[in-house]
């Protein structure tokens, strides 16, 4: 998906998400590399199906409140390329989970986190 194609403000942000299976007693620590309020890109060279399902948790850096949502893989990358801009989720193998259950106070904290960070 284009930067054009998306529907809200990112930031590049290098944090820790958990993941599981809905229903999976198991969850899987992996690194962010950018956040909006409408998902994540999951740095990680295991990569799920579009449209697999997960329960989300993380907690915003300076914060102690864990954001829990509901997601499922949007896109996944494969490749790795060393020419194409870090900023640039594309360059890194991963997964873009797009937020499909989410608390508008949740919602609410990723938007003014992304805020803050774009006035820096």
């Amino acid at each position: 998906m284009g930067k054009e194609n998306r529907n809200f403000p990112r930031t590049p942000v290098s944090m820790n998400i958990r993941l599981s299976e809905s229903g999976d007693d198991m969850s899987i620590k992996f690194d962010i590399s950018n956040l909006s309020e409408g998902g994540v890109f999951v740095k990680s060279s295991i990569l799920w199906e579009p449209e697999q399902e997960f329960d989300l948790s993380f907690k915003l850096p300076g914060s102690d409140k864990e954001i829990k949502a509901k997601g499922k893989v949007a896109r996944s990358e494969d490749t790795y390329s060393i020419f194409v801009p870090h900023e640039d989720d594309s360059s890194i193998p991963g997964m873009g989970i797009k937020f499909i259950e989410i608390s508008e106070e949740d919602k609410a904290l990723i938007r003014e986190f992304v805020e803050s960070l774009e006035k820096d």
